[in-house]
């Protein structure tokens, strides 16, 4: 990883990222991309005034990063802020987008509203989000909490994620959930059965997992695996409150929206409510022809 863009938009709660992306830039010996985005205002005056507001707060930003030891730019980009990030990222050779959830002006709606959305679908690198300010210390990623749902998108994110693990050999968990059987059908069904097609759900997780982790263990990667019964929202997220888990990876469909991500609301609510950073990554679609 050479290049780590950060949004800011001159709010504390758009800087809330910064210590994990100083973090990871030091880990990485990564530059830091600090983009401002500006929309185009009708009047030439209040545009002076906006690019000079945002150069002398991203200078002094990019000032005090340096003063730190961290390689640092900025830049101003006017468009919206989708665009603007998407593009920039494009343009400077960026390998990861790392931004709050919450902010003002241009980023003042991420997870709730179009921005991030668009930005997940649109950005052409993977975008690692903390919600708000994060509660754990920005000491690098800890364990890495891929769940997977066996499908090959859901494993898109993997490659992401050895690229983040191999080099500081942080540990990854893929963790796959069994969703409970619903009482509608556990009423029809005698116990025995239900035990039954529970010990089969857990077998055929445990074998999943074991050839999913197989190319990235021989990779070098410290892989652990867990199979886990629950709702999968309340799974995922007891998870990531636990000691240790420093990052939620996971894959959407990139397609029109977070509630279209792979593991359909399920993602959408971890990323609302994780008390950790949380990768996304859209997964590329299926090859013509494939039952995937």
């Amino acid at each position: 990883m050479k290049r780590i863009l950060v949004p800011l938009d001159g709010s504390r709660l758009s800087e809330a990222v910064l210590p994990l992306a100083e973090a990871l830039a030091r880990d990485y010996e990564a530059d830091l991309l600090l983009v401002r985005a500006l929309p185009t205002l009708n009047s030439v005056d209040a545009e002076v005034a906006a690019r000079d507001e945002a150069t002398a707060y991203l200078t002094r930003t990019v000032a005090a990063l340096e003063g730190r030891g961290l390689r640092a730019e900025w830049k101003v980009w006017y468009d919206a802020p989708d665009r603007a990030l998407a593009d920039a990222a494009q343009l400077n050779g960026v390998e990861l987008i790392a931004m709050t959830t919450h902010g003002r002006g241009g980023l003042a709606r991420l997870i709730f509203g179009s921005v991030a959305e668009s930005l997940v679908r649109m950005a052409p690198v993977p975008v690692l989000l903390v919600r708000g300010e994060p509660a754990g210390r920005p000491a690098g990623l800890g364990t890495i909490v891929v769940p997977l749902d066996g499908s090959e998108r859901s494993e898109a994110i993997l490659p992401v994620v050895a690229r983040l693990a191999g080099p500081l050999d942080f540990g990854v968990e893929l963790l796959r959930v069994i969703e409970p059987i619903p009482p509608y059908v556990a009423t029809e069904v005698a116990a025995a059965h239900t035990e039954g097609i529970f010990r089969m759900a857990v077998e055929e997780a445990e074998s999943y997992l074991a050839k999913v982790a197989a190319p990235l263990e021989a990779r070098g990667l410290r892989v652990t695996r867990a199979v886990r019964q629950g709702p999968a929202v309340d799974v995922i997220l007891r998870r990531a409150a636990e000691p240790g888990v420093g990052l939620v990876a996971m894959s959407t469909h990139g397609r029109t929206g977070m509630g279209r991500l792979l593991i359909g609301s399920v993602a959408e609510l971890v990323l609302r409510a994780a008390p950790v950073p949380v990768l996304v990554w859209k997964a590329p679609g299926p090859a013509a022809g494939s039952p995937r």
